[in-house]
């Protein structure tokens, strides 16, 4: 298949791992692909396949409010991103468009450029502001308290327009079971899970053994309500293991630094952690081959803390088959999965972390390392190459059939009948 892929930007650290694993697998059963991004960080991974970056923004906050405003009104940025990707595919022929997106860009131009060939168009769905309501406003707040009200207007309007592309698609996919039924509610159109995972060529078990028991943590660091590990400090300070045996080591950036050295120190717990910075992707398996344990923080699932978080480093610490704690539990999607899989502990209170701690360390005093016994059958479903074969298989069943020209979905308040799910 000849493929025309669009997104959102490729930004530092992960550079869109769930895309790019599926461009790798894609290129390598033979398919021609040619993707078109919004231009953000150096595009510092290895890529055989192009990718053609697009700049929307100078910079400067006087452009991007101008132009935010402009997408406010008219759409600039999906406009201006159509006009620019068809200057410079020119003729080329495609089978299908597919298109992902953390929130609203760039569906529409998925769409028009799918109308316009009479090509089928399936878009992807990593995140929906709906999921985390107390993180609506983020797209705007970090800039001016006084853009508050723009900011509201701004999340309804993308959430209108989302709606109405996904009603246009000849199919939808999406991360986790949450996103799916949301999905489901929106429009009648095919919508399918397909979970983010972890890369089966890079996570894989290595027994190392390590001269301290670590607990690991790697990336960003949210404050309440996203994440709480106050679970984790609660059962450092109940068990009895010394500084010198017992550490958590943070991969963090200033900001996650900070908030963490704020809370342990109010904890009573500082002397436990060690903080480093942010490392490269490629350095993220030999963490956690050293991790005792590896952390993943959240909190439980509401309106106010999200919905339908599967984090990455859930995934990754899978595919190397270690154990994970996850505190404190979202008694949702993620939690599910976890017990699905054994990989670990979704911890609800301190008692159980504790537990936890104890009997990997235990294991680590015996062994000098630790090794989660994961089920096999229920990990290879998690693998993002199995992941990239289930779109695949979609792409080939949708371009076998027959296009007709589109008759785009009215609103669920439209519809003679709804379905359910």
């Amino acid at each position: 298949m000849n493929i025309l892929i669009l997104s959102d930007g490729f930004s530092a650290p992960a550079y869109k791992p769930r895309l790019r694993s599926l461009c790798d697998y894609l290129y390598a059963q033979g398919h021609v692909i040619d993707v078109f991004c919004e231009k953000a960080d150096l595009l510092l991974f290895h890529h055989e396949y192009p990718i053609y970056e697009v700049s929307l923004y100078n910079g400067r906050f006087v452009d991007w409010a101008l132009k935010n405003c402009a997408n406010l009104l008219f759409n600039w940025k999906d406009q201006t991103f159509e006009r620019e990707v068809e200057q410079m595919i020119g003729g080329k022929t495609y089978d299908l468009v597919f298109c992902t997106s953390f929130h609203t860009f760039p569906l529409q131009t998925a769409n028009r450029i799918a109308k316009k060939r009479n090509i089928p168009s399936v878009l992807d769905l990593r995140d929906m502001v709906e999921q985390a309501p107390a993180n609506k406003l983020l797209y705007l707040k970090h800039h001016n308290p006084l853009l508050k009200p723009v900011a509201q207007l701004y999340s309804r309007r993308n959430i209108h327009r989302r709606n109405r592309e996904l009603r246009k698609a000849n199919a939808v996919t999406t991360i986790s079971p949450w996103h799916a039924n949301l999905i489901k509610s929106i429009t009648s159109k095919p919508s399918f899970l397909i979970y983010n995972g972890y890369d089966d060529t890079v996570f894989r078990p290595k027994n190392t053994p390590s001269q301290r028991f670590k607990i690991i943590y790697t990336g960003k660091v949210f404050p309440l309500p996203q994440q709480d590990p106050s679970l984790l400090f609660e059962a450092i300070k109940k068990i009895n293991i010394s500084p010198d045996q017992l550490s958590v080591e943070w991969y963090t950036d200033t900001a996650g630094r900070q908030l963490i050295q704020y809370m342990a120190k109010q904890a009573g717990v500082l002397d436990w952690m060690r903080f480093h910075d942010m490392v490269d992707q490629n350095q993220i398996p030999g963490l956690l081959h050293d991790a005792s344990i590896c952390l993943v923080l959240t909190s439980r699932a509401n309106d106010i803390n999200g919905h339908g978080k599967m984090t990455t480093k859930f995934y990754e610490a899978l595919g190397v088959e270690k154990p994970v704690l996850c505190v404190e539990s979202d008694e949702e999607c993620l939690a599910q999965v976890i017990r699905q899989t054994n990989v670990g502990l979704s911890a609800t209170n301190s008692e159980q972390v504790s537990a936890f701690i104890m009997e990997k360390y235990a294991e680590w005093q015996e062994n000098g390392y630790t090794r989660q016994p994961v089920v096999a059958s229920q990990k290879v479903l998690f693998s993002r190459q199995k992941q990239a074969g289930q779109w695949e298989e979609l792409f080939i069943e949708i371009t076998a059939q027959p296009q007709k020209p589109r008759q785009d979905e009215r609103p669920p308040a439209y519809r003679a009948s709804t379905p359910t799910t």
